[in-house]
């Protein structure tokens, strides 16, 4: 538990050190160098499951997809859809016994599990910066990390204190119903907190009462997307995804919670971001 703590501070202290010195460019190789480590990482497990990916190509479209988020100003980064196909293309050739389908599948599925969804925090990054005082979306990446991260503490404190009704038994046996419900409650305060007292590192519609309704869908994908983790790691038959950081486990482990909660903030803010300008 203490070098769990002390790993929280240092990666809290990272993350908040850009935010302050760093800009976007800055904070997307962040994530690049993230986003490599978590998938190499989930290479391993892959493997560990018979489903070998081919690693080198699929780190490389890896990284063209976070820092390509830098330079396409497509929705959803649309752009790099002929990076897909080329990844596509160039596994189908590498395929060419019937024991290399496994392979085949492991290469793309670990793209679109890591890669690809963590790409949205760069399209927010570079997308939501003009709604914010300070004119960048770092802010706003640290809004969403924060309430997807105290949804986890939330779970944990609460189903540790009072937790009786099992989640999901069969994949995470100490989450629970009650849990959720302490998770969801702590990531919608710290959610309007994050409002009320940093509104210039925030779009200028994100009022409190609307970032804690926000908080809400947020929390619910970090919880499924601590789940879908949790399954993989069980199939795997480990219990951390690497040992880069001390009292947390691998690069993977640290952001499970965020891989779905990225895709879906993104969608939201979308949304919401365009609706409440029409109506002003």
């Amino acid at each position: 538990m203490k070098w769990r703590i002390l790993s929280t501070i240092v990666l809290w202290a990272v993350v908040l050190a850009v935010l302050y010195y760093g800009n976007v460019g800055a904070g997307i190789f962040l994530l690049a160098v993230l986003s490599t480590l978590a998938q190499h990482e989930t290479h391993n497990l892959l493997e560990k499951c018979g489903y070998a990916p081919w690693r080198v190509i699929g780190l490389i479209l890896g990284v063209a997809l976070i820092l390509g988020t830098g330079l396409s100003a497509t929705p959803g980064n649309l752009g790099w859809l002929p990076a897909w196909i080329a990844l596509i293309l160039g596994l189908l050739r590498l395929a060419k016994k019937p024991g290399d389908l496994p392979r085949l599948f492991g290469s793309v599925f670990a793209v679109i599990y890591i890669p690809d969804m963590l790409k949205y925090y760069g399209i927010i990054l570079r997308d939501f910066g003009g709604s914010c005082f300070y004119g960048d979306g770092l802010g706003v990446v640290v809004w969403i990390i924060a309430v997807a991260k105290f949804t986890d503490v939330g779970a944990f404190v609460v189903g540790s204190a009072i937790g009786r009704t099992k989640l999901a038994p069969s994949i995470s046996p100490g989450k629970t119903w009650e849990g959720v419900c302490g998770g969801l409650a702590l990531g919608a305060l710290v959610a309007a907190l994050g409002a009320h007292f940093a509104p210039n590192y925030l779009p200028n519609w994100l009022h409190p009462r609307l970032a804690a309704l926000l908080a809400l869908p947020l929390g619910v994908s970090a919880i499924v997307s601590d789940l879908a983790e949790s399954s993989f790691k069980r199939c795997a038959g480990v219990k951390d995804s690497g040992r880069c950081i001390p009292g947390i486990g691998g690069a993977l482990d640290l952001i499970d919670s965020l891989l779905l909660t990225g895709p879906v903030a993104y969608y939201l803010l979308q949304y919401f971001a365009k609706h409440l300008v029409q109506l002003h």
